[in-house]
C-alpha cells in the first residue's frame, strides 16, 4: 500500500478528516531540516545546505527533496529497478533514466546524483 491509502480509506468510508504529514510533503522536508539545524534565511532561502535526502522513490524522495529544494541521491536498486531494467548495483543507461523521469515525475523533479546502491 501506498502511504496515505489507509486514511484515504477512512475520509471516503466513514467520512472522517486526516491530516497526513510525510514525504513529499514540504513540510516533511522543513522539519528535518529545522532539527539538524539549519534555519531560512530571511529570503526563506538556504542553498548553503551540507544536506541531501537519499531515496529511491521518485514520488517521495526525490519529488520531496526537489520541491523543498534540497540536493537529492537517487538510489536506481529499489522500487524502480524494474522499470529501469536493471539489476540490483547496476546503474541505467541515463536515456532510461531520462524516460523513467518524464513517465512518473514533474519536468522539474530531477535528482541532483544517481547512484546504483548502498552497500556496506
Amino acid at each position: 500500500y501506498m502511504p496515505g491509502t489507509l486514511a484515504q480509506r477512512y475520509e471516503e468510508t466513514f467520512g472522517g478528516t486526516c491530516t497526513t504529514f510525510g514525504k513529499p510533503d514540504v513540510e516533511h522536508f522543513e522539519a528535518c531540516l529545522r532539527k539538524l539545524g539549519y534555519n531560512s534565511n530571511e529570503n526563506g532561502d538556504d542553498r548553503n545546505l551540507r544536506v541531501a535526502h537519499v531515496g529511491d522513490s521518485l514520488h517521495h524522495d526525490i519529488s520531496g527533496a526537489a520541491n523543498a529544494g534540497i540536493a537529492s541521491v537517487f538510489v536506481t536498486s529499489g522500487i524502480h529497478k524494474t522499470q529501469l531494467g536493471t539489476q540490483f548495483g547496476e546503474l541505467p543507461s541515463r536515456d532510461a533514466l531520462e524516460a523513467l523521469m518524464e513517465q512518473e515525475v514533474e519536468a522539474h523533479v530531477r535528482p541532483t546524483h544517481v547512484v546504483s546502491a548502498f552497500r556496506l
